[in-house]
């Protein structure tokens, strides 16, 4: 199998030695791929045509939609940088990464324009506002409009593997999301790796059901099956009530359905076909006796996966059941040029079975966070990456994730920072103090809790759940809501007055604490 350095040299490649096998379905439309490398080409220019520069970035706020994936493609053509946006986000988050990143084109739906045309205003350098369905307002030009806007032969520009590709946005610790910088040979040389690891070939399909901006359905699944040259099969979104018929019209062989998904596809009624598919394997991480049972009912392997935005070279379980540890997130992919080890917290090496900070090196790191040394130096220590995240490798080097050791909640494959959170809660003028931390849930895995002092003299009923609730959903996405309140009289510290996450997180849900989701069932 080739290594290659660009998606271009990958693209050119592959449209090359396979110009007729299908490459791409969405909805009921099929793309060989000569047809994708010439629509890419099409975008490239049309974005040549706008006058794009090298090292310009292009913002992508877009369902799941082929327009995304050529124009990833076509920003290894153009020299252009890729900034893939959370279609959950407000306009409040909206605002901060278009004007963060320095966004001068944005792609989207009719859908978004009006939160897009509330902040528009504020995000000075967004001068090409384009949309899918051509519909919108002043200053907005429609697809066909861009497309037809290309010019034969205009000039492309000559990209390095080193050159930045993309600033993928992701929550840390602090309240703002950082700009994870990767580099056109991430895109090209971890995806292709991952695939061989995988045992992919040309007859193999992916479906994409997981959503594009993220690294996982981007990158772990479209580029590394594109890769071989086999299909991806791109869905909009994830349908329990679709999800077999689809892999059945299709011939699925394989597709990542992290987090929430495996437990969602179990509580379906038992099929006596469930066995009976073309699919074959998933990406899954789960606990060991979910894993067992997925695999029993529906005669697939599960792969366990470890990988992080940072880093896009994976840690993959092996496929053969006889080296296959349950509980595992498995071994790097790539071990000649991909080194994993844990540190302890005076950054010394741990040995086996020893709990502690999961660091990396790799060509597919990234280069740093955008216009945020300080975090980046502190991710980038004695030559490793810090992933801030707690683990164990055993004898063999097959790694245990343990837990994060960031202050982060994972929602239903979702990063949440309790300090965003808090950010905004703290911003109502009846609170005068709050901790979000996380509390198991058995389907989307982490919920998040919200324990709130309110200001002196204040009672609950003054600012009563839904109240809250409400003030929430105008600064946060829907997914970073908190599910629980807990109204408290005050938070346990430490004796340099720092909150103790820790007992919160071990008290659970105790009495009193107001659940959302069960409010909305009495209503």
């Amino acid at each position: 199998m080739s290594t290659y350095t660009t998606l271009e040299e990958l693209l050119s490649h592959q449209a090359a030695e396979r110009p007729d096998r299908p490459c791409l379905i969405h909805e009921d439309r099929s793309w060989s791929y000569a047809e994708f490398a010439a629509e890419v080409g099409r975008v490239a220019r049309a974005f040549a045509a706008l006058g794009l520069r090298p090292g310009e970035k292009v913002a992508l706020l877009l369902p799941n939609c082929p327009e995304f994936l050529w124009t990833v493609f076509a920003m290894a053509r153009t020299g252009g940088v890729f900034v893939p946006l959370n279609t959950a986000q407000t306009a409040d988050e909206l605002q901060y990464l278009l004007a963060h990143s320095e966004a001068r084109y944005l792609l989207t739906t009719h859908a978004f324009m009006p939160v897009i045309d509330s902040i528009r205003r504020d995000c000075l350098d967004l001068e090409y506002v384009i949309t899918l369905d051509g519909r919108g307002g002043d200053a907005v030009m429609g697809w066909d409009a861009f497309i037809g806007s290309a010019r034969r032969g205009s000039e492309l520009a000559d990209v390095s593997p080193d050159d930045l590709a993309s600033i993928i946005y992701t929550s840390g610790t602090t309240d703002r999301p950082k700009g994870v910088m990767l580099k056109h040979y991430a895109f090209a040389f971890a995806p292709s790796h991952r695939a061989r690891a995988l045992g992919w070939t040309e007859d193999d399909r992916v479906m994409v059901v997981m959503p594009l901006f993220h690294v996982n359905a981007l990158c772990h699944m479209t580029i590394a099956m594109m890769s071989v040259g086999g299909v991806a099969v791109l869905k909009e979104r994830f349908s329990a009530s679709r999800f077999w018929a689809d892999v059945r019209k299709h011939g699925v062989t394989t597709s990542s359905i992290m987090q929430t998904i495996p437990r969602i596809l179990l509580n379906l009624p038992p099929d006596p076909a469930d066995a009976d598919t073309p699919l074959r394997q998933v990406m899954a991480l789960l606990p060991p006796d979910v894993h067992l049972e997925f695999e029993r009912r529906f005669g697939v392997t599960a792969v366990p996966s470890y990988s992080l935005t940072e880093d896009l070279l994976s840690v993959i379980g092996p496929l053969e059941d006889s080296v296959r540890k349950l509980g595992s997130c498995g071994v790097a992919i790539a071990p000649e040029v991909h080194r994993l080890g844990i540190r302890d917290d005076e950054g010394e090496s741990c040995g086996p079975g020893d709990l502690g900070e999961i660091v990396k090196q790799s060509p597919a790191v990234m280069m740093g966070y955008y216009k945020n040394p300080e975090a980046t130096a502190a991710a980038f220590r004695d030559g490793w990456l810090h992933t801030g995240d707690l683990g164990h490798l055993d004898e063999d080097g097959f790694l245990y994730f343990v837990d994060r050791k960031k202050d982060m909640i994972k929602r239903s494959g979702e990063n949440i920072a309790s300090a965003e959170v808090e950010r905004v809660l703290s911003s109502h003028p009846l609170v005068a103090e709050c901790a979000v931390v996380a509390v198991a849930d058995p389907i989307r895995q982490e919920e998040v809790k919200a324990c709130i002092v309110l200001a002196e003299g204040a009672l609950p009923e003054d600012l009563p759940a839904g109240q809250l609730w409400e003030f929430c959903a105008q600064h946060l996405a829907p997914f970073k809501i908190p599910r629980f309140l807990d109204y408290r009289a005050a938070l346990p510290k430490t004796p340099s007055s720092k909150v103790q996450k820790n007992l919160l997180r071990e008290e659970g849900l105790g009495p009193g604490v107001v659940d959302r989701e069960a409010l909305k069932k009495v209503g």
